[in-house]
C-alpha cells in the first residue's frame, strides 16, 4: 500500500518538515511506502479551525484551493491518504479523493468541537490518538474508529538499553517530569500539589522555575530516572510520555487510570492513579521499594519496545484498513471535483466574495471570518 501522509507544517523552533521526513525515511527503511504532504497553506503556517476552514472553502480561498489541487494530483499515485494532524481538509473535498482516506487526531477532547467532530465522519477510517475518545467518535456517526497510539520515536530512547540494566543499574534521579505548567489552572494546581511533595524532583517545561530542558538532555535524564509521573489536561492517556517513559526504563505513574489499563497492564507494567494524593502515595511507595519498581519498569519497557515502537505503531494503518476491507484496492478514475466545485464558487458574485478576491490584501480572510 502506498501511503500519503498529510501533516501540519507550522512554525516551530524545530524544523517540522525535516523531522517528519526523517521519521518517514526510517519507516521507508522498514519497508513502508510512504511520502509526506504539507497540509498548511503557504507552509509553514497555522491550521484553520472548523469555522475558518468552512468559510475559506465556501469563499473559494485561492491558497486553500491551490493546496487542494496539489493534493488531489499527488494523491492519484497513492492508495491511502492519512490526515495525520486532522487539519485543513474540508469534508466536501475529502470525498473526492481517489484514496482510502484516514483521519487521525491527537488533540481530543480539547479540540473536538472545532477540529475533529465536524469532519471526522466523512473519512473511511478514524484513527484516534486518545484511547478515551474512541467511543466519542462513534457517537458522532463515525463507522470505523480505532485507537492509534502515539508510541515513541526511535530518536526518543536508547536502543542499547537492556532489561538487565533496568534491573541492576544505578539511577540517581528519583523523579523527572517534563510538561507545561502554564495554561490550565486546574492542571497547575495538580502539578504543584505533586511537586510540593517531592521538591527535589526534576521539573522542566513552560511555567516551571527551571524552564525548558535542552532537547539533547531529555533522554539522558530519563535514562537516569527512577519514576516518571504523567499528567493530562483531561482524558487520556494521550501524550508521548506515555510510551517514552517505559521505553527509557522509567517506572511510569500516570493518571486516567482506567484507560491507562487498556494500553499497559496496571501494577505490572505501569502504575495508575485517579487522585493526586494517590499519585503521591504510590510514588513514595515505589521509591521505598526499589525491587518492585525495577520489575514493573522492566515489564513496561518490554511492552513499549515490542508494541509501541514507531514501526509497530505505523503498521496499524495497514492492519486496520485490511480489517475494514480485506479485499482493499485503490479507487479508480481519480477526480478533483472538489477543487472544481470550489473554483466555481469563486464566480458567485456576492459582494463579500468579490471584495475578498479582488482586494484580498486589504481585506484578509480573517476579517471576513470575524465579521461573517
Amino acid at each position: 500500500m502506498k501511503i500519503l501522509l498529510g501533516f501540519s507544517y507550522y512554525n516551530y523552533p524545530v524544523d517540522v518538515a525535516t523531522t517528519i521526513n526523517q521519521w518517514l525515511s526510517r519507516l521507508r527503511s522498514a519497508g513502508f511506502e510512504v511520502e509526506s504532504f504539507p497540509l498548511t497553506v503557504n507552509p509553514p503556517g497555522p491550521p484553520f479551525w472548523w469555522k475558518q476552514l468552512d468559510m475559506r472553502w465556501n469563499l473559494g480561498d485561492k491558497g486553500l484551493l491551490q493546496m487542494y489541487e496539489n493534493l488531489a494530483r499527488k494523491a492519484e499515485d497513492f492508495d491511502i491518504f492519512i490526515n495525520w494532524n486532522g487539519i485543513n481538509i474540508h469534508p466536501e473535498f475529502i470525498q473526492t479523493l481517489p484514496t482510502f482516506n484516514i483521519y487521525a487526531c491527537f488533540d481530543d477532547p480539547e479540540a473536538s468541537e472545532f477540529l475533529s467532530k465536524p469532519v471526522a465522519p466523512y473519512y473511511d477510517l478514524c484513527m484516534v490518538g486518545n484511547i478515551a475518545e474512541v467511543d466519542t467518535y462513534k457517537s458522532w456517526g463515525v463507522k470505523n474508529a480505532k485507537f492509534w497510539p502515539l508510541g515513541f520515536l526511535s530518536t526518543d530512547y536508547d536502543p542499547s538499553l537492556t532489561e538487565e540494566q533496568i534491573m541492576t543499574g544505578n539511577r540517581t534521579n528519583d523523579i523527572a517530569l517534563l510538561c507545561e505548567r502554564k495554561f490550565i489552572p486546574d492542571r497547575i494546581k495538580r502539578l504543584d500539589q505533586y511537586a510540593s511533595a517531592f521538591p527535589d524532583g526534576s521539573y522542566f517545561g513552560a511555567g516551571w522555575p527551571k524552564g525548558f530542558l535542552d532537547e539533547n538532555q531529555r533522554i539522558p535524564l530519563y535514562l537516569n530516572t527512577k519514576i516518571g509521573p504523567n499528567f493530562h489536561n483531561s482524558t487520556g492517556p494521550i501524550n508521548f510520555r506515555t510510551y517514552t517513559l517505559p521505553a527509557c526504563g522509567v517506572l511510569q505513574i500516570c493518571d486516567n487510570k482506567s484507560h491507562l489499563g487498556k494500553i499497559f497492564e496496571l501494577d505490572k507494567e505501569v502504575i495508575g492513579f485517579d487522585t493526586i494524593p494517590e499519585a503521591i502515595e504510590k510514588t513514595k511507595y515505589y521509591l521505598a521499594h526499589d525491587e518492585e519498581r525495577r520489575a514493573i519498569a522492566a515489564a513496561g519497557w518490554r511492552r513499549s519496545i515490542k508494541e509501541y515502537n514507531e514501526v509497530s505503531v505505523f503498521g496499524l494503518i495497514e492492519k486496520y484498513v485490511l480489517e475494514i476491507n480485506p479485499n482493499f484496492k485503490p479507487k479508480k478514475n481519480p477526480t478533483i471535483l472538489g477543487v472544481e466545485k470550489a473554483k466555481r464558487q469563486r464566480l458567485i458574485t456576492t459582494p463579500k466574495r468579490l471584495f475578498y478576491f479582488f482586494r484580498d490584501k486589504i481585506a484578509p480572510v480573517d476579517y471576513l471570518i470575524q465579521n461573517h
